[in-house]
Formats: C-alpha cells, structure tokens, sequence
C-alpha cells in the first residue's frame, strides 16, 4: 500500500475585498501542513501553464495549494490598470486570512516572486519558504527610469500610460499610481530580513529581467539560507525547466512539512 496522501479536489473561492472587488481562486486542502501559493507575475493568471503545473503536482503530491487572479485579471474584479504593488500585497493578505494560522510556501513568478519577498518580510511567521523564478525586483522603477523626462513627465501629469507589451499582451494601460507606490518596494535599496529558506531560479539567456539583478539581491537581503539557481540557456519564462523547478519546490516543501510539525517549529 502506497503512503502517499490521498490527494485533495481543488475548488473555487471567492473572497471579498472592503471595497465590494472580489478575489477569485482556486484551492487544494488537506486540512492540515503547509499550503503552497502561486503568485503569477505581471498580468499573468491563475491559468497560466506555471501555475497549472504547480497546482497538478501539488495534486499528485497531496499537498495543500492555492492559486488566484489578482484584481484585475483572469476571474477576479478590479481594473488592471489599477494595479499596484500595494494591491496585488493586500490580495495576498486575504488569502493568509483565509488560511488563518497555516504557514505557507510562496512560489512567486517575475512580478510574482517581488512580492513573495515583500510578504515574507512582513509576515515572517507566516513563511515556510520561497521559491521565486526570476523575480522582478523594481522593474516597475526600472521601466519608468527607462523613459525619457518628457515621457516620465506625460505619465506623472497624465496619470496614464500606454505601451506594447513584448510578451504578445497587446497594449497595456498603467496608472502613475504603480510608479508612485513602487517606490516604497525597493528591495534592493532596502534589503528585506528573511527568515525563511530561499531558493531563486533565473534564466542566463533573461533579456526581462537580467541574471544578474538576482546576484545584487542575495549580495544585499539577510536570510539565513538563500541561493540563486542559475539556468543555463533559460530565458524569463524558464521555457523546458519544469523538472528543475518541481525539484526546488520539493526540496523546500521537505524542509516546510518537518518545520510544520509539532514541537519542531520554533
């Protein structure tokens, strides 16, 4: 007889927001352990092939597991030129306090991965680890320092901006509000403190967001177990590396389940 845990049915759920927006998802739940929580990146959904494939290994592993639309995308209410560090921040916080007082595994994508350093740095008790694919540490203050002084001018007065997205999104709107509150995020000016373990996988061959800005990150953040992956030939999706992925996150998963279990969590 297998020892493997009979798997959990994933579900919808629907959270509410002060404001009336609501948050939509999609849950695994064995009631017990930790709880995995895909973070999609900028203007991803919970049905991306990432998230799909973490969801069904999740489901193969019986494991607990969360993936969601953050406002303004795929099922959720909200407009995506809305968004804001602040806002994707505070749809995660409503996830944790769905999960009330279970720790969790945050595997964060691109803009993903940003915010699962943010969180972890602000609900530390909460974190049992972090997976994050080629985070995209202030690439919103990077695109705006891209611009010239008139176009940087345009957005501040206009308060929108419009622009090609290289990834075959089409045009995408933003408000000035993402520059304005991305500001307060800068990771790299203001190391986070981990306690959790961290594991980072970034492509060699990411024209998005350079290998490198990873290594400025694990040279500045205090965690006391951190690495960085390199994926050789890898591009920002990390296109043909799911096996290395779903190999991290079980390493970290191993590490989360012990730390979970009675009397051995701190």
């Amino acid at each position: 007889m297998s020892n493997r845990p009979f798997p959990a049915a994933e579900r919808p759920f629907t959270l509410v927001h002060r404001n009336g927006e609501r948050l939509c998802g999609m849950i695994q739940d064995r009631h017990g352990g930790p709880v995995g929580i895909y973070l999609p990146g900028f203007a991803s959904t919970m049905d991306g092939n990432k998230s799909l494939l973490l969801a069904q290994n999740a489901q193969e592993q019986g494991w607990s597991w969360v993936r969601f639309d953050p406002r303004g995308v795929g099922r959720s209410d909200g407009l995506f030129q809305a968004l804001t560090v602040s806002h994707y921040l505070a749809d995660l916080q409503l996830i944790l306090g769905m999960l009330e007082q279970r720790t969790v595994v945050l595997v964060g994508s691109s803009m993903g991965g940003w915010l699962a350093v943010i969180a972890a740095g602000r609900w530390p008790a909460r974190m049992a680890g972090l997976l994050l694919i080629a985070p995209a540490f202030n690439f919103i203050q990077q695109i705006y320092g891209g611009l010239s002084i008139t176009e940087q001018r345009q957005w501040r007065e206009t308060g929108l901006r419009r622009w090609q997205d290289p990834y075959g999104l089409g045009e995408i709107a933003m408000q000035y509000d993402l520059v304005a509150d991305s500001w307060r995020y800068d990771l790299l000016r203001f190391p986070p403190r981990l306690s959790c373990p961290v594991e980072i996988l970034h492509g060699s061959a990411d024209e998005a967001v350079p290998l490198r800005q990873s290594y400025q990150f694990a040279a500045v953040a205090q965690a006391p177990l951190l690495s960085v992956r390199p994926l050789i030939g890898a591009e920002h999706r990390l296109q043909g590396a799911d096996a290395v992925l779903l190999r991290s996150l079980q390493g970290l998963w191993s590490h989360a389940a012990v730390e979970d279990l009675p009397g051995i969590q701190p």
